[in-house]
């Protein structure tokens, strides 16, 4: 695993989880930028528009640039812009709409898809299948099928988009990880080669084996969503695990000796 010479992070489950900071986040920033290493934060979080979320990152003490930052959330904006779709029922927080266009209720051109939490049930699933049957086009900010909280695991939209995909036919277009464009805009943002990058999560899928398919070298966090029966059952293989990202330093050191 030489030649690093760029690390892209997850977010939650990584420097934080709910609103409590992991340990060691800050000082691996730092020590990154002693070294010269380039490093990007990608995410799948949709509950917050970006500046919501850089807001949320330092009032919990992670200061981060807005350029750092690559959200889901902020690549559904632009794969909206690119498909030229205006007429878009939105299915994200209230939070995360503010870069949107206005959420229509009918005939919508595309049903944008990302986290609501506990506002999902059978009645709005049943509205969507339908929509979607009539032709609207389903767009998956992310298909995470669970994410860590203050409490434990919780069911993801993925789930969600899975059984709309199942009623409809329809294949949902998929716009933050694991999809490869969404990691080809991070190794863009960084100006290096995949195989110079390193991506660092918690998620088997969206994390590490995306960043894998698109030519990164992965470690896995011990942290967040970890679940060590789940990797011993996954024949998902991160280049290496690590305990958090507070290890990260002494990670890089050895490697490059």
């Amino acid at each position: 695993m030489k030649g690093v010479k760029g690390v892209l992070f997850d977010l939650d489950g990584v420097f934080y989880v709910g609103d409590s900071l992991i340990s060691g986040g800050n000082e691996t920033l730092a020590w990154l930028r002693e070294q010269g290493i380039k490093y990007q934060f990608i995410t799948n979080n949709t509950t917050l528009s970006r500046s919501a979320l850089l807001t949320k990152l330092k009032r919990l003490g992670l200061n981060i640039k807005e350029d750092e930052l690559l959200s889901a959330n902020y690549a559904g904006v632009l794969q909206l812009k690119k498909m030229g779709f205006t007429r878009c029922r939105l299915i994200l927080s209230k939070a995360a709409q503010t870069d949107y266009p206005p959420t229509v209720l009918e005939e919508p051109e595309a049903i944008v898809i990302g986290d609501i939490g506990n506002s999902w049930d059978y009645d709005l699933l049943n509205e969507l299948m339908n929509q979607l049957l009539e032709g609207a086009e389903l767009i998956a900010l992310h298909k995470g099928r669970y994410f860590q909280t203050e409490a434990g695991l919780q069911l993801d939209s993925g789930a969600f988009v899975a059984a709309l995909e199942h009623a409809t036919g329809k294949k949902a277009q998929v716009v933050g990880k694991p999809s490869q464009a969404f990691f080809e805009m991070g190794s863009s943002l960084l100006g290096s080669k995949p195989h110079e990058l390193l991506m660092v999560g918690d998620d088997l899928v969206n994390d590490i084996q995306g960043a894998q398919d698109a030519g990164y070298q992965a470690v896995l966090v011990q942290t967040g969503k970890y679940r060590e029966a789940l990797v011993k059952q996954s024949d998902i293989n991160p280049n290496d695990i690590i305990t958090s990202v507070a290890e990260l330093p002494n990670f890089l050191s050895a490697i490059t000796g």
